[in-house]
Parts: C-alpha cells; structure tokens; sequence
C-alpha cells in the first residue's frame, strides 16, 4: 500500500513539472483609466501580446484589449 501511494505521489510530481502555467509569465497592462479612444504617445517601446501581435507599446496594447474587449496580457518586452 505505502509503495502505491508513493508511486501515484512520484507520477504526479513528475507530469506536475511539464505542466506549467503560462498566466503567470506573462505581465498584465496597465490599463486602468483608458478608453478605447485613447491617444497614445508615439514613443517606440514595442511589446509583445499574448495574442501573439507585436504592438508599439503598452498603450497600444491596452486600447487594442479595450477594442476588442479581450484580455491581452504582455508576453514580454519587444518584438514577438
């Protein structure tokens, strides 16, 4: 009994380990007090979408996210 429980206990550790979660590698925009009619400044400080689009920076971003009510979170910093 001990040797089974152990096993399933090993098992689980070790399908555990490949199964991460992307939510928290990624960073949340923020978005808080923008309308999607928002103006952006032009500085280029490109970041990359978790919808896989590369935008100019993170006001761009957000106004996107607010367009499209979807929740696009920055994957990292540059180019995708």
């Amino acid at each position: 009994m001990t040797k089974t429980v152990l096993l399933l206990v090993c098992l689980i550790l070790i399908f555990s380990v490949g199964a991460e979660d992307k939510s928290t590698m990624y960073r949340r925009p923020m978005c808080e007090g923008m309308s999607k009619t928002e103006a952006c400044p032009l500085n280029y400080a490109p970041v990359c979408g978790s919808d896989g689009i590369t935008y100019v920076n993170e006001c761009g971003l957000c106004v996107q996210s607010l367009r499209t009510r979807t929740d696009i979170m920055i994957m990292k910093d540059g180019s995708c």
